[in-house]
Order: C-alpha cells, then structure tokens, then sequence
C-alpha cells in the first residue's frame, strides 16, 4: 500500500504542476501510455506470492504424475498380481475347443 500512496502523491503533484489548459484533446497515444504504465508494475496483493507458487506447485505435480506412469510403464507391472492367471482360466472354460 506504501507504494500504491507514493505513486499517487507523485502523480498528483505533477498533475498539480502542469498549466491549465482548456479544452484540447488528450495526446495522441496517451492511453496507451496510461495503460502500459498501469501494465508496468507488477500486481500487488496478499495472494499474489501463493497464486505464482500454486501455478509452480500444479507444474510439479504434472511433472511427477508423468514421471510415475513412466516409470511403472517401464517396469512392466501393469497388471494387478493374478490377473493374467484368472484371464487365461475364464478364456480357457468359454472357448474350449472339442
């Protein structure tokens, strides 16, 4: 907020320092000279700092989720221990062949 009032006293005293002028047009480009410089200034709030540390935390945990499935699919164990053995036998009594 310090900053926020820094900002702003400077600014109205320089708007306090310009001559007074009548009714001219604004500049041309002044608005986008305000918005870049309303663009400048890095956002400033209390969730700013968790909102940035929320995105990095989402990115690990993509990364590792991809890691895992990696690296069980490598080890081969996708199947559940019995599996393959009940598979054949309920293979084996439907299409025996005579």
């Amino acid at each position: 907020m310090n900053n926020f009032d820094q900002k702003w006293q400077r600014l109205t005293a320089a708007a306090r320092r310009a001559p007074a002028a009548g009714d001219e047009a604004a500049p041309q480009g002044f608005a986008t000279r305000i918005a870049a410089l309303a663009l400048e200034a890095p956002p400033a709030g209390p969730w700013f700092g968790v909102e940035r540390l929320a995105l990095r935390g989402l990115l690990a945990a993509c990364a590792l989720c991809a890691a895992s499935v990696a690296f069980h699919y490598a080890t081969g164990e996708l199947t559940v221990e019995g599996e393959d053995e009940a598979l054949i036998e309920f293979v084996n009594t439907d299409y025996e062949l005579s």
